[in-house]
Order: structure tokens, then C-alpha cells, then sequence
């Protein structure tokens, strides 16, 4: 009888537990993935998601979902944080600093839910890309995080190869060899995680890098797209297929584990999709990514907690990526501060029926000279899709001249009701104008655009007075300049000079000009007074530099690689170096070009930004025909 009664005190006791077991948490970031693409959406079919679909399908689907940001880092930033990244300066992609002094990231004064959840007692990993800063204060296992598997340089990491230097594959904070398709690594190493962790609380943040470009796919995955024509498109789909298996796999394992009834599962895209480069489409919305349209800031956004939210929902209610950290927070049991100060709310009264109101009053968005808000169903817009501001330009944002939409008749954005209705553009005007008034200058430039802006030299702009002020694609550029990736010369495959002047303060340090990342491109650079030639392909740099240092004083200095490979360097006119590599950049760097210093991630083997000490003018690059 003794032995019957412990049996069943010990299963009350296994039951208590579980009950009282702590939710884990798992957030799937989708990069680059438009509006319409899921099967879910309901806008094709061309792509079958199953497994991302059975998020949805087990527990809700926002059809008015957004990210604060149009585009990679601020989105991250902004997740990571629960709390506008324009709060703390993280406005752009991080491109030439105000302060050449600190390193762009993440600022190390925000609190990230990897730090919320450690203190909770959770155990917390981190598979995928970052974007939020190549320092060391800035890495994952310094932000909370006990295990990180990924990269920390921008989403154009290639998908068949580990990559070197500052954008390498990273386990913790070494490099580690690499054979396979990353999109099925990342979600590999978050199982092992998973199964790891399995007996206590975990959270774990799989940013996938997919479906950014570059558009690799391996032929496994392309197979399954033979009635594709379009062979862009057709690498794109096998990339979204590969992904949609890949967010299968670690969704099995928590059903193999029984964890999917203790488990809450995020699943977003960080921006709209890029349409112009990858394919990705955003459905009936208007613009893509980097814009402040619709198509750049709506996006797939599903969550599931099986067992304790609704299934197969669909929500209209404005929701954002901001929230999932309070929400998650909630779930867990863990009180929010508000000293914390967070813009996002808790979801869990609002899916569970509790609370039929709307999550937000309003929701914003700034992005340089882009704006928006949504307060109902009613948007006040400023965005590059109309053709009057670049995409990402800096410069002071304004609401003159906003456009006004109602999203519940009109999601496409293409009949604006500003002139119909001033009194709502006045209220979304003020509102708008009092958040804005809460925010900070951006802390950096955005990659591809002059460091000044639009301003006008020594006052602000006005509406009227704002004078775009655009880097030539074709030079001469000078020390600042910067161009995007899109906008850079197309240098894959060709011979080049490139030519410049240099006026050194001392010893000549520092680059003159870069094109390219830490994946593959070239950067002409000056070290310890050597001019160096550098060219980096698939992660790996090689060097030609000069026979002696360069003497005190300004110098024109010349670089040309030609079809064999062959580089020659030139001062005043003279040869100073030559040397052989092994040929040409086979594919087109992502990256874009910058003068002066190297914006983006190091293409030589120099630190980050390594700006020139002096002036660099004049400086040209002519592709060989």
C-alpha cells in the first residue's frame, strides 16, 4: 500500500512541475522575405511553406504585422531591445559614423531580452546573423547570449562557404570550418541547443540569414523548382523552400522533445522583400524594402503557443516586432519595469480574447527622410517610393507634403486623402511630431549616401530648403563619399584602375578607397606608408603593396589589375609595386564603395572603418571594357 501511494505522490509531483515549468521561447527571423510569399499569406502558391505555414495554421497570423525598421539592423536592434531603435541612435544600417571615435553597434547601454532572459534563469542562444556590430563589446556572448553559432557582418554572407575575417562563421568567438548549406547549419546547431537545454527553460533567437542575397541554393533544393523559367526567381524559391524545411525541422524536435505545448513561437520577416534583387514580392503592397510604404515595413508575422493561444487565427490588429520581448517576458512570469521604458506590449491578453481593443494606439516609423505613422486604420506616409527621396537618405524628416492613406480600403497606398481630410493629416501630424520629439540623432550615417546628407553647409534644412545631396556613381569622389552596393560600379569579372590624390598628415595611413565586404571585393589602403593593393575572394585577402614607403607630402597614386590578374601601384607616376593574384572578383560585391575609410566590413586586413589620416580627392575608377 506504502509503494502505491508514493507512485502516485510522485506522479502529482512530475504534474506540478510541468505546470509550473517556465515557457520557452523561440524567435525565427526571416531575412529579406516579402509580404506576399508564404502559402499563408494567400497571395500564391508558386512556393509551398508547410512548415512556416503551420505556425499559422496552429496558432495566429497577423495580417497587420510590422517591423520598426525598413531595413536589417534596426529591425534587430529594435526586436532585441523592445524599444525603438531611434531611442538610441540605431536609425541606419551602420554605414560612416558621427563619431569616428566609438564602433558602430548596438548600443552597449541598452538592456537585450538575451540579458532579460539570463536573468530570469533561462538558458540563452543565439544561431544566425547579428548586423549590430563587428566589436568585441558588441557580440553576442557580451549581450546576453551563453552560445552563439553565426556572423556578425552584414546579411550578404554567402550560403556555401564559412567566410574569413569579420564576417566568419563564428562558434562563441572562433571561427569554425564550414561544409554544407548554412540555412540547414543554423537551424542544425539550434537543435542541438534545444535538445541540450531541454530540461529547463531556454530561449533561443534563429535569425536566418535566408532569404537574402546572394541567391545560392544547392541543387536539392532547386530540383524541386524545374517549372521556374526565371532562373533568379527559380534560386530564390529553392532558398525559401530550404528555409520553410529547415523551420520544420527544429518545429519537429519540439514535438519529439514534447515541448510544443511549453514552447511560444515567433515567426517574422525584418523587412519587406527586396524585390528588385531577389524576387522576393510583397503582395498588393506598395514599395519594398527600405521604404516606408507598406512593402517595406509589413511583413509575415505568426506566433504559436500550442494549447494556450487560439489556433488557426487571423488578426487584423496592428501588432510589431517590438512587442515579442514583452510578450515573451509575460509569459515567462517575468514583471516588466517601467524604468525600462519599452514601446512594445504585452500580446497575451489581446490573442487570448481577453482584451478586444488594439494593441497600440498608433504606431511610427523614421528613417531618415522617410516617416510614417499608422493610428488605426489611417496612415500618414512619407516614403521613397514616391521618387522624391532616395531610399535610407539622411537628413531631417519632416510631415510637409506627407501622404495620407486608409490601409482598410486601400492597402496598395495608391489614392492618398491628404487634400480630403486635414484635419486627420493635423492629427497624425502632431502625433507623429510628439514622438519624434522623444528621439535622437542617428549615431551614423547609412552605407551608400554623402555623410552630410541633404543639408545645406552650416544651418538646417527646411522642407523647402532640403537640397539632395548624392554621390556621382561615375566620380570623380572624394574623402566621405560613399555609394550603396546597388549603385556601386560592377567590377565582377573585369579589369580596373583605380587612381587618387592623397594629402597624408604624417606618415600616409589609412584607406583611400573600398568596394566591397568581407565576403569578396578590393580596397586600395595605405600601410605603415606602403600603398597596398588588396583583393578578397571568398573571405580570402591577398596583397600587393609597394617596395618602400611612401615620402611625407601629397602623392597621386594609381592601382590597375588587369585581365590576368596582374597589379601594378603607382606614386607620381612612377611603379612602386607589382605583383600576381590569382584573377579577377568572380562575383559582384554586395557591398557598396566608400572613400576616405572602409564603411562597411574590412575588405584588407586592417581594423574596422580604418579611415585615412589626411585627404583623399579625386578619385576615380575605370573599368576596362
Amino acid at each position: 500500500m506504502q509503494r502505491t501511494y508514493s507512485f502516485a505522490f510522485s506522479l502529482i509531483l512530475l504534474a506540478v512541475a510541468h505546470a509550473e515549468r517556465k515557457p520557452n521561447i523561440l524567435i525565427i527571423v526571416a531575412d529579406d522575405l516579402g509580404y506576399g510569399e508564404l502559402s499563408s499569406q494567400g497571395f500564391t502558391k508558386e512556393i509551398p511553406t508547410p512548415h512556416i505555414d503551420s505556425i499559422a495554421a496552429n496558432g495566429i497570423r497577423f495580417t497587420s504585422g510590422y517591423v520598426s525598421g525598413p531595413y536589417c539592423s534596426p529591425t534587430r536592434a529594435g526586436l532585441l531591445t523592445g524599444r525603438y531603435q531611434e531611442r538610441f541612435g540605431h536609425e541606419f544600417n551602420p554605414g560612416l559614423p558621427a563619431d569616428p571615435s566609438k564602433p558602430m553597434g548596438l548600443p552597449v547601454s541598452e538592456t537585450t531580452i538575451g540579458d532579460r532572459f539570463k536573468a530570469a534563469g533561462y538558458a540563452t542562444g543565439w544561431f544566425g546573423k547579428s548586423h549590430l556590430g563587428v566589436a568585441p563589446e558588441f557580440h553576442p556572448l557580451k549581450r546576453g547570449f551563453d552560445e552563439f553559432f553565426g556572423f556578425l557582418a552584414p546579411g550578404s554572407h554567402d550560403y556555401l562557404t564559412a567566410g574569413k575575417g569579420q564576417n566568419a562563421l563564428l562558434r562563441g568567438t572562433e571561427p569554425v570550418p564550414f561544409s554544407g548549406y548554412l540555412t540547414e547549419t543554423l537551424a542544425s546547431e539550434a537543435i542541438s541547443f534545444i535538445e541540450r537545454k531541454k530540461d529547463q527553460p531556454w530561449m533561443v533567437y534563429l535569425p536566418f540569414n535566408a532569404v537574402h542575397s546572394p541567391l545560392e541554393a544547392t541543387a536539392k533544393y532547386e530540383e524541386r523548382f524545374t517549372s521556374i523559367t526565371d532562373p533568379k526567381r527559380r534560386k530564390f524559391a529553392a532558398m525559401l523552400s530550404a528555409m520553410d524545411d529547415a523551420v520544420g525541422n527544429v518545429l519537429a524536435k519540439l514535438r519529439e522533445l514534447n515541448l510544443e505545448e511549453d514552447t511560444l513561437v515567433f515567426f517574422f520577416s525584418d523587412n519587406g522583400g527586396p524585390t528588385d534583387s531577389t524576387t522576393s514580392r510583397n503582395g498588393p503592397l506598395r514599395g519594398y524594402k527600405a521604404f516606408t510604404s507598406e512593402g517595406g515595413i509589413r511583413i509575415p508575422f505568426m506566433v504559436q503557443w500550442k494549447g494556450k493561444l487560439p489556433a488557426a487565427k487571423v488578426d487584423d490588429r496592428p501588432v510589431i516586432q517590438l512587442d515579442i520581448l514583452p510578450t515573451s517576458l509575460a509569459a515567462a512570469g517575468v514583471e516588466v519595469d517601467q524604468a525600462w521604458k519599452l514601446d512594445g506590449v504585452n500580446l497575451l491578453p489581446y490573442l487570448k480574447g481577453e482584451n478586444q481593443a488594439a494593441p497600440h494606439e498608433a504606431l511610427y516609423w523614421r528613417f531618415g527622410q522617410q516617416l510614417a505613422i499608422r493610428k488605426g486604420d489611417w496612415k500618414l506616409v512619407k516614403s521613397a517610393a514616391d521618387g522624391v527621396i532616395e531610399r535610407a537618405e539622411p537628413g531631417t524628416a519632416t510631415v510637409a507634403g506627407a501622404k495620407l492613406y486608409n490601409l482598410s480600403k486601400d492597402i496598395g497606398e495608391s489614392s492618398d486623402l491628404a487634400a480630403a481630410n486635414p484635419l486627420k493629416v493635423a492629427e497624425l501630424s502632431a502625433d507623429w511630431n510628439a514622438w519624434n520629439a522623444t528621439l535622437v540623432a542617428p549615431l551614423w550615417t547609412p552605407p551608400g549616401f554623402h555623410p552630410q546628407g541633404g543639408r545645406i553647409k552650416g544651418k538646417q534644412n527646411t522642407e523647402e530648403e532640403t537640397e539632395k545631396v548624392l554621390v556621382s556613381a561615375k566620380g570623380p569622389w572624394q574623402s566621405g563619399d560613399a555609394l550603396s552596393g546597388e549603385r556601386s560600379p560592377r567590377i565582377a569579372g573585369k579589369a580596373f584602375e583605380v587612381s587618387a590624390r592623397i594629402e597624408p598628415e604624417g606618415l600616409a595611413q589609412g584607406v583611400i578607397i573600398a568596394l566591397g565586404g568581407a565576403s569578396r571585393g578590393f580596397a586600395l589602403h595605405v600601410a605603415s606608408g606602403k600603398l597596398v593593393f588588396s583583393l578578397r575572394e571568398d573571405g580570402e585577402v591577398s596583397n600587393i603593396a609597394s617596395t618602400a614607403v611612401l615620402s611625407a607630402g601629397p602623392h597621386q597614386v594609381e592601382a590597375s589589375l588587369d585581365a590576368q590578374g596582374a597589379v601594378t601601384l603607382k606614386a607620381d607616376g612612377a611603379v612602386v609595386g607589382e605583383g600576381k593574384l590569382k584573377g579577377l572578383l568572380k562575383r559582384q560585391p554586395a557591398a557598396g564603395l566608400s572613400v576616405g575609410s572602409d564603411t562597411g566590413s574590412p575588405v584588407g586586413d586592417y581594423p574596422e572603418g580604418n579611415p585615412f589620416k589626411g585627404k583623399v580627392s579625386d578619385v576615380s575608377l575605370e573599368i576596362a571594357e
